[in-house]
């Protein structure tokens, strides 16, 4: 088959791209000027109607004369773009979306149900809401890590760091009844004891749902019955993240806290680094006793890539529960996770004080990652959807 794959500057889309091709696939790529990707990525409030239909028509434009003299079966993206979805439909081209960075908000817009999409998640809640919502063409498809991998034998520290997210506060409930704001201070003080982001959905009410509307703002594009998964997501899963994380942090002042991904306005980088580059989380991750990992909200189940690219540095993740690890790793046989707090802090004391016990399930882990959680992996699984679904 022959694949046009979209390239916009996802950080692991080499190796997604190799791996089509070593799977025998023919692979053409086409990219999106910088100059209109970096204003359709401007804060979309800030832009008038008119501004943004110039942005779009002319990344259309764009992106129509690059596919005229490309023939493929299907265009490939990672993650989900409406506008792309919406071309893909007029032009009448079939359009894969492999959804790997949550939140992907396009996924709740009517864009969603266009008959030219199929999609691959990457979480298995995000999954069935979508075939809940009348979705068929979708399937779960976790996060992976590289084929390549390399392991440079460190000197361990006995030292533990912390891979974690910097989200806004990004609530506004100035206009909220008394109600409300308890109702709601109530719901975020949950998620002190709960691990997972599907009891911020599930635990709306409608009548504070309302409310919570009319005072922060949903795009009018949003489809009704994804309204509470975009408050979810949108507003509460940031808060929780941030709860979680200072939760650890204050019981754990020792832990180093790593940043990899978020919004790091005012942030104090001596404190609580943030480490970019891959290769250099890797090198730190195979140097400590052990690497906490806490996914964000907004991945509501399925497996974090922190917690494989952990593995794959040779370091031992200690990860917070998310459901879809039960289906992949054994428990405590190749992947250490736990529930709440005081599960952390035995697990600590357990692998702490063994060297081996630690370096049997480091092994194991990795063992495991090698043999099912690369990108040839996923690709492969990919492949194989598509090929039964032309039968």
């Amino acid at each position: 088959m022959k694949l046009i794959y979209l390239m916009w500057g996802y950080p692991y889309e080499a190796a997604i791209l190799q791996a089509f091709q070593e799977s025998g696939v023919m692979v053409d790529t086409i990219t999106l000027p910088k100059e209109l990707i970096q204003k359709e990525k401007k804060n979309i409030e800030t832009q008038s109607d008119k501004e943004q239909k110039e942005i779009t028509e002319d990344i259309e434009n764009s992106f129509r004369e690059q596919i005229k003299t490309l023939g493929g079966e299907l265009l490939f993206s990672i993650n989900f773009f409406a506008w792309i979805s919406d071309f893909c439909q007029k032009e009448a081209i079939s359009y894969c979306s492999w959804i790997l960075q949550l939140p992907n908000f396009d996924l709740y817009t009517a864009a969603v149900k266009n008959t030219c999409n199929s999609f691959f998640v990457c979480d298995s809640y995000l999954v069935e809401k979508l075939w809940q919502v009348g979705i068929l063409k979708v399937f779960f498809l976790p996060d992976a890590v590289e084929r390549t991998i390399k392991r440079e034998i460190v000197p361990v520290e006995r030292e533990a760091c912390f891979i974690a997210r910097c989200p806004k506060d990004i609530l506004y409930m100035d206009g909220m009844s008394l109600y409300s704001k308890g109702y709601l201070d109530a719901f975020l003080h949950a998620q002190r004891v709960l691990y997972g982001a599907s009891i911020l959905e599930d635990g709306l009410l409608l009548r504070v749902q309302q409310e919570f509307m009319m005072c922060n703002p949903i795009p009018d594009n949003i489809l009704p019955e994804m309204q509470k998964l975009f408050i979810a997501d949108r507003y509460f899963a940031p808060v929780c993240t941030r709860i979680q994380q200072q939760i650890f942090l204050q019981n754990f002042s020792s832990i180093i806290t790593i940043y990899s991904d978020g919004d790091f306005t005012d942030f104090d980088k001596e404190k609580r680094p943030f480490v970019e580059e891959e290769a250099k989380r890797q090198a730190i991750y195979s140097g400590k006793e052990f690497t906490l990992v806490l996914a964000s909200h907004t991945l509501h189940n399925g497996i974090p890539r922190d917690t494989l690219e952990v593995i794959a540095a040779g370091g031992f993740p200690i990860a917070g529960f998310q459901r879809d690890y039960a289906y992949f790793f054994k428990k405590d046989e190749t992947l250490v996770y736990f529930t709440n707090p005081a599960e952390f802090s035995q697990a600590v004391i357990r692998y702490g004080n063994s060297m081996e016990e630690r370096e049997r399930v480091k092994q194991a882990a990795y063992q495991a990652l090698i043999k099912g959680h690369t990108y040839h992996h996923r690709i492969t699984a990919m492949l194989e959807v598509w090929k039964s679904n032309r039968k």
